[in-house]
């Protein structure tokens, strides 16, 4: 059975009211929530607070509510109304005396797929199921602008258009092709609606025919994907349009689509309460420049004085000029004052006026160039900006420095805006204890928050945007041994990217140049972001390429990734590893879910990377990429250089079993052991008997763990690791040079000296080294080994020349096995004579050679 919508239209009061009160109804429909939830906004709360009863006719749904806070919501059960309209009754009580009634329709309608919806406690827009905040810009024709501004961060266009039935194919054509990259269009019906503009008579049609018109276009495109509004005016209140008409067109396309919101554009605030009747988002276009920037805010004020909690509020900024009365274009940074403004002020949806297919407007590169900036900014602000979260006036020691803090999922951002035209040092005074430190999310740097101050440089007509101590909200959330850079997407330098990651071709010569990636804060499984891709058509995407990772060959891998698509698609994503053969293809449902698979490495692969795309036309969203090797084994060096191995799985339902090399027997894991010698720990997770995966690690007890080292050579600063007791710490390097625990030497000779502590026997001495000759890391030529009961002299006891030569390809690890040395000593010095100049046939010819070592074994 449909769940219904409920629909809140909010009456006149009565007639005593407080008039600091407001109650209202938070979405301006409702379609598949449980409930719906009334808002009740007290400034000026009373001691005690206030009581509130809610009822419909007989029934009651809340009876004697205490309400403390200043912005309380309250749930009325969607059960209690019968499809129709019904009546809501809300009362509000202080001390035991009547102090406010409210009345509120209730409308019942069924849930539609591309509805949009009105959060008017915010201002925002809820589309596709998600709280959305237009960004986009006025358009003449529209070519391929969806195209070139999709891919810079732009959801929305507003066509200026004509709406006959001769170029009904153009309107269709750029409506599909919004639809298929994701972006919104509030649709212009303006030709259809009142005369034309500054005079103009407009459309040569009467009324009745303009209307018939209307009906056609509303009827045509109410159930398309892409529509977001419909446009039925440009700035009535200065050409003299009379609001009864703008109301009239208003009620007849809502009767034709109740599901998508009207708006109109204002250029007299003073004015737009005649239009009340009339719209569901008000707009307004100051376009001030050349005078103050300030003036968007009072605008902006103004409406949201006279519409708040009953519209959406939108903001044209000023993006042209050099005609008219307006001298010239917006600078950039005036552009960027203007449109943080607007959004400090209350402005929910930002459209730009405006950008043309011929280039003619704007002029400015760096004007236009910065409104793509904002829109990955605006992006990624965007649950915070319509948080249910009262946002929070910050002090600070300029007056025109204007800051507010929003806050989101236990987060705390801080919007600056400096609109004076010289750089200050500002500082923030917060209103909340307990942040060290803040981020600025687009700069890449931090800041520190001293004694509840933030303090920061801010340019000449700029924007900062601060999170507070953000590495302790939403942080990374990274599986045990996941070997995937920044899994989560929480770590971004450049709005809208997440780092650790590049783009390819899903299909070679098929992609779509407005196939987009981007990460998503509305919507995410953990942390703060998730990661959305949009193929606009089936094999047309963007794949995204992970870092490389390292995969060891006979060890068993676990790939998963949490992922969701867009209510009603059904989308296809893949994963793959080309350098092991490996590919899987997932259907996605509307709910977040996890899709894995395990495979077994045939190969070993220092460059492995992870691809992931979305191979059918739609919208997904990803979180949590891993890939871990399964059994993950670690082991943990103790005081008395033995080792705790420990082993562990994702996988549920299964068990742990481990054996030694050399032994067939399989004991079952449970806890920890401990490891004396050296030897490879086999480990393997079953199901049922069956053997899932399995993996194997190297444990290198040994002589000379954690003995001191001392050198004559010392490693390049650029691979270090932990100095010389990095040789001894039981720490293994991998097969890429970056690892940690390697140090590399550019000398011809290395010399080192490992103090045993104790005469002890000496059999062998392994150097375990990195063989990587793409990256100019080659083995060492020989190794001459010392023996010494004092340390003051030494006897040669072996020169050991090594026979293998570097080869070109995948980087491997190689152990020099030194053997047969049958001696006893306190002391062991080691010569290494590194390889040299690179020769002939390998990358870097003629330039010295790196050796990189990270252990010494001695048995």
């Amino acid at each position: 059975m449909w769940a219904l919508a409920v629909c809140f239209f909010q009456q006149a009061r009565s007639q005593e009211v407080d008039a600091s009160i407001s109650v209202f109804s938070k979405y301006n429909y409702y379609t598949t929530e449980d409930s719906a939830t009334v808002v009740f906004d007290l400034p000026d709360l009373r001691s005690g607070g206030l009581h509130v009863r809610m009822s419909s006719g007989e029934q009651v749904f809340i009876e004697k509510q205490l309400i403390r806070n200043a912005r309380a919501r309250l749930k009325v059960p969607m059960s209690g109304f019968q499809l129709g309209e019904s009546v809501l009754k809300v009362e509000l009580t202080a001390n035991g005396q009547p102090l406010q009634t409210d009345t509120v329709l209730i409308t019942r309608l069924e849930p539609k797929a591309n509805e949009v919806k009105i959060d008017r406690e915010t201002g925002g827009l809820i589309a596709d199921g998600l709280p959305f905040l237009p960004y986009g810009f006025y358009s003449g024709k529209v070519a391929d602008l969806p195209e070139q501004e999709v891919v810079n961060g732009f959801n929305m266009i507003g066509p200026y258009q004509g709406n006959l039935p001769d170029t009904y194919a153009e309107r269709k054509a750029y409506m599909d092709r919004c639809a298929q990259l994701g972006m919104k269009v509030q649709y212009g019906v303006n030709s259809l609606v009142g005369s034309g503009h500054n005079g103009s008579k407009g459309l040569d049609r009467t009324e009745d025919e303009k209307f018939e018109l209307l009906k056609s276009e509303v009827l045509a495109f109410r159930d398309h994907p892409a529509l977001l509004s419909w446009y039925i005016n440009d700035e009535p209140d200065g050409q003299g349009r009379p609001s009864e008409l703008m109301e009239k067109a208003y009620q007849f396309i809502r009767e034709l689509d109740p599901y998508h919101p009207v708006s109109i554009v204002f250029m007299m605030p003073s004015k737009v309460g005649q239009f009340r009747h009339s719209m569901d988002i008000a707009m307004t276009d100051p376009y001030p420049v050349p005078r103050s920037v300030t003036g968007v805010s009072d605008y902006v004020d103004e409406i949201g004085r006279q519409f708040r909690f009953e519209k959406s509020l939108w903001l044209v900024p000023q993006a042209f000029g050099g005609s008219e009365m307006w001298p010239r274009e917006p600078s950039a940074k005036e552009l960027r004052v203007m449109t943080y403004l607007g959004l400090l002020h209350g402005a929910r949806g930002i459209q730009y006026f405006m950008r043309t297919v011929e280039k003619t407007t704007p002029q400015s590169v760096s004007m236009w160039n910065v409104c793509r900036d904002m829109a990955v900014e605006v992006s990624e602000m965007t649950p915070f900006l319509l948080s249910d979260s009262i946002p929070v006036t910050v002090e600070t020691n300029y007056p025109k420095v204007e800051a507010k803090c929003f806050s989101y999922k236990n987060e705390k951002l801080i919007v600056a805006v400096n609109h004076s035209n010289e750089p200050l040092q500002v500082n923030f005074k917060l209103n909340t204890t307990g942040y060290s430190k803040a981020d600025l999310w687009f700069e890449n740097r931090s800041v520190l928050v001293k004694g509840g101050v933030l303090t920061d440089f801010i340019d000449a007509m700029s924007t900062r945007v601060y999170r507070l101590d953000a590495e302790d909200k939403a942080s990374e959330v990274k599986r045990a041994g996941n070997l995937i850079y920044n899994p989560g997407f929480e770590q971004a330098v450049a709005p809208g990217l997440a780092t650790g990651q590049s783009l390819g071709e899903s299909f070679y010569g098929k992609t779509d140049p407005a196939a987009t990636v981007f990460v998503d804060a509305r919507t995410q499984k953990e942390g703060l972001f998730s990661l959305r891709l949009i193929t606009p058509q089936d094999s047309t995407g963007k794949m995204v390429r992970f870092l490389p990772i390292i995969l060891q060959k006979g060890n068993t891998y676990q790939v998963s990734v949490w992922a969701k698509q867009k209510a009603g698609e059904t989308a296809t994503f893949r994963l793959s590893i080309p350098a092991c053969k490996q590919e899987q293809s997932f259907e996605l449902t509307r709910e977040w879910a996890q899709y894995s698979f395990l495979f077994k490495s045939d190969t070993t692969s220092t460059n492995a990377i992870l691809n992931l795309d979305l191979v059918s036309a739609g919208t997904a969203w990803f979180d949590e990429v891993n890939v871990s090797q399964e059994p993950g084994l670690s082991y943990a060096i103790q005081d008395d250089n033995s080792a705790l191995v420990s082993i562990r799985t994702n996988i549920e339902e299964t068990s742990l079993y481990y054996s030694f090399a050399g032994s067939k027997r399989e004991n079952k894991y449970s806890a920890p052991f401990t490891v004396t010698k050296p030897t490879v720990v086999k480990a393997l997770v079953k199901k049922n008997k069956e053997t899932l995966a399995e993996g194997q690690i190297f444990v290198p007890i040994n002589k000379a763990l954690n003995k001191p080292v001392v050198g004559e050579s010392q490693p390049h600063e650029q691979y270090a690791a932990q100095g010389l007791a990095s040789l001894t710490d039981g720490k293994l390097g991998t097969t890429s040079f970056k690892n940690p625990n390697w140090m590399g030497y550019l000398d011809s000779m290395v010399t080192f000296v490992i103090d045993l502590n104790a005469v002890q026997k000496v059999s062998s001495v392994d150097l375990s080294c990195l063989s990587d000759a793409n990256s100019g890391i080659f083995l060492p030529r020989g190794v001459k080994v010392f023996a010494s009961e004092d340390g003051k002299s030494y006897r040669l006891l072996k020169d050991f020349r090594v026979k293998e030569i570097s080869k070109r390809g995948e980087p491997y690890l190689y152990a020099v096995e030194i053997d047969g040395l049958g001696t006893s000593a306190r002391y062991l010095k080691l010569e290494v004579e590194t390889f040299g100049a690179i020769p002939e046939g390998y990358l870097f010819k003629g330039t010295n050679s790196w050796m990189f070592v990270d252990e010494v074994l001695v048995e």
